[in-house]
């Protein structure tokens, strides 16, 4: 469990929530949040901010798990700002603005060198813009008049063009319910280079504006030790300006993070800067181990490579060599044949056989996976172009699934307990070279 502080920022009015779980680093760890739920019977206040501490791992008496968290106004303790809405008088626009040096006392205000002015609505902690230096005016009227007279004479207007910019997602709240003891397992074999035998995990980041950027690094869990991943040292780095150029990732292949730093468990962490916002995100935790069929048993691995382009997300990977594998529990095999004859009646009542084809399909099933390997697995994962199957239980008909080239057929259901979080998956795959076939033509 990772541990934290929510450091007050103003003690003589609430004191610190001390020793808070987490299961992974929390994404807005540094930041100054407020706890934005009903937490330890005190009602959501926005104006009560903390510093969110890490303290590290199982390194206080647990107290708590960590409520949900909205990022204060300001960016320490010691300089909040308060948020308005108001509407362009204009144009009707909606915009809320921060003032961290004291807010307008009269209904309308213009940034100063700007020409557009502003009708207060109401309060609203959501900045979008700080406002340092404004003129103010007691009515639209007089706004617009001054910009006509002092700013813009000519009545002229300069038409500009913003981006918009989406943070990635923040964690969900914690709401005590654990998820199952799930061990996501990674390999590498350091005497045998068999692609089946060595595991490999691709991350990713499209920057939405040319001045933002992300450093992928891999943490030592054990001793919170970073390793810098902008290099081919540990896999396959792309920096941006490739063939997608706003596109970077990382492949880390554990064979060489097993031959370089050793067994153990690793996050991968991205260092994302968003116009001028820092922000950590990490994957789950993996186990690296040295591949036998003992340690791998119970596990089937799916691989896929990207090359299109994924409307939901934003993303092009067509060209980028992008490609991530994807280790799970449960079970791949349970092969099934349908056969299928073409004949040709002659006129002596004869049929003779024109061609004749088998089409396999296997089933997988995936047994208690928690909520992220999931939710990758299905929405990212099948949507690859080319998707390759490799069974690893001892116990299986057939010993033949390595790497196996597979296209999804179907969902035939999943399967959702009412005592834990994790879901039983079952999906239908057929092979994607339809070539198991006779011809007499």
């Amino acid at each position: 469990m990772f541990n934290y502080d929510l450091i007050s920022c103003n003690n003589l009015l609430y004191p610190d929530i001390s020793c808070l779980g987490f299961n992974n680093r929390h994404p807005q760890e540094g930041l100054v949040v407020f706890v934005d739920q009903i937490f330890q019977g005190n009602a959501r206040d926005a104006q009560k901010s903390y510093t969110l501490t890490y303290l590290g791992v199982d390194t206080c008496v647990f107290s708590d798990y960590m409520p949900k968290l909205g990022n204060a106004n300001g960016n320490d303790c010691t300089q909040p700002y308060t948020g308005f809405m108001y509407e362009n008088c204009e144009t009707g626009e909606k915009r809320v603005f921060g003032f961290p040096s004291g807010d307008p006392i009269d209904l309308v205000f213009r940034i100063d060198g700007e020409c557009e002015c502003w009708v207060y609505i109401s309060e609203d902690n959501d900045s979008t813009q700080l406002v340092d230096s404004f003129t103010e005016y007691s009515s639209c009227n007089e706004c617009l008049e001054s910009v006509n007279t002092e700013l813009c004479p000519t009545g002229e207007r300069t038409l500009s063009y913003a981006v918009k910019v989406s943070l990635p997602d923040p964690v969900p709240p914690n709401r005590g319910f654990k998820e199952c003891c799930y061990i996501s397992k990674v390999f590498g074999d350091l005497i045998d280079n068999a692609p089946y035998k060595n595991d490999f995990t691709g991350v990713y980041y499209k920057r939405p504006t040319s001045n933002s950027g992300v450093v992928f690094k891999l943490v030592d869990t054990a001793t919170s030790t970073e390793y810098t991943l902008n290099d081919n040292t540990y896999g396959t780095f792309q920096d941006f300006g490739g063939v997608q150029s706003e596109l970077s990732f990382m492949i880390v292949e554990w064979r060489k993070v097993l031959s370089l730093l050793g067994a153990g468990n690793y996050q991968i962490k991205q260092e994302v800067s968003t116009v001028g916002v820092a922000q950590d995100y990490y994957t789950n935790t993996f186990t690296l181990q040295p591949f036998s069929i003992n340690a791998a048993d119970d596990t089937v691995r799916i691989d896929c490579t990207q090359e299109g382009f994924l409307v939901d997300k934003n993303v092009d990977f067509k060209g980028s060599g992008f490609k991530t594998s994807l280790r799970v529990s449960g079970f791949f095999g349970r092969t099934e044949r349908s056969y299928e004859q073409k004949n040709l009646s002659t006129r002596d009542y004869k049929n003779v056989q024109i061609n004749f084809s088998i089409e396999k399909e296997y089933k997988y099933q995936g047994l208690k996976l928690p909520q992220c390997v999931a939710d990758e697995l299905m929405d990212f994962i099948l949507k690859g172009n080319e998707l390759f199957a490799s069974d690893y239980n001892k116990n299986n008909h057939d010993y033949n699934f390595v790497l196996l080239p597979v296209e999804l057929q179907d969902n035939e259901g999943s399967d959702y307990k009412t005592l834990d979080r994790g879901v039983n998956v079952n999906l239908l795959f057929t092979d994607r070279f339809k070539n198991n076939r006779k011809t007499n033509c």
